[in-house]
């Protein structure tokens, strides 16, 4: 008996939860695990291993892969505070610095987004066989872009983001095995061989906005 009242009043609660309206949560600053980015190129990128920092403005992605016949192998830092990236090149230990201009986006929903819809993502047949999320959408000024965010109910974890530039095309970013906080806060600081011997600087202009910032060249 005392097992089917602790039961009713979960349940209970979970309904009231539901029938709330969503409400602007907020995500948590610090993010790590892995990310597929589909760019309005036509090209798709995923990520084994990204780490996200909202406080410092932060970012560092690292993928291996193949382009065709290519090796494909990426591990860039970029610190949208200091407008700079860094990649570092293990063969010969070196590390490439360019200019960084686009305004870094927040993994987050904007205060002005709106709620369009509160779905559930997998099944409610049983236990824990989905997942509650929510969609909010709107524009951004800065980026002149339409964009399409969704993030889990509980948690504000992010899902799919999606932006539509003015003039540029769609990118959609998709999240999963996320993880909340960094591990490593120092995966964030170049290594030691960037130093001033092995760095070559360049301004060819590539990171024009923060996703062409996450597009190897």
């Amino acid at each position: 008996m005392q097992a089917a009242l602790v039961l009713m009043i979960v349940l209970s609660t979970l309904l009231g939860a539901f029938s709330q309206k969503p409400h602007h949560c907020k995500s948590p600053p610090y993010l790590q695990g892995k990310l597929l980015v589909d760019f309005s190129e036509g090209r798709s990128v995923v990520y084994e291993q990204f780490y996200y920092d909202a406080l410092e403005q932060r970012i560092r992605v690292i993928l291996a892969g193949k382009e065709g016949e290519h090796d494909v192998f990426l591990d860039r830092i970029l610190l949208y505070r200091e407008k700079v990236y860094y990649d570092i090149i293990y063969h010969n230990k070196s590390c490439i610095k360019n200019s960084l201009d686009g305004a870094f986006v927040p993994i987050a929903i904007p205060p002005e987004a709106k709620h369009r819809a509160q779905v559930v993502l997998g099944s409610l047949s049983g236990p824990a066989q989905g997942l509650l999320v929510n969609n909010w959408v709107g524009f951004d000024p800065e980026l002149k872009a339409n964009y399409s965010l969704t993030f889990t109910e509980f948690g504000c974890i992010p899902i799919v983001n999606m932006y539509r530039i003015e003039g540029t095309g769609h990118f959609l970013l998709s999240f999963f095995d996320i993880v909340v906080g960094i591990e490593d806060p120092t995966v964030f600081i170049p290594p030691e061989f960037c130093s001033s011997k092995t760095l070559v600087e360049q301004r060819d202009g590539k990171a024009a906005n923060f996703f062409n910032a996450l597009l190897y060249a």
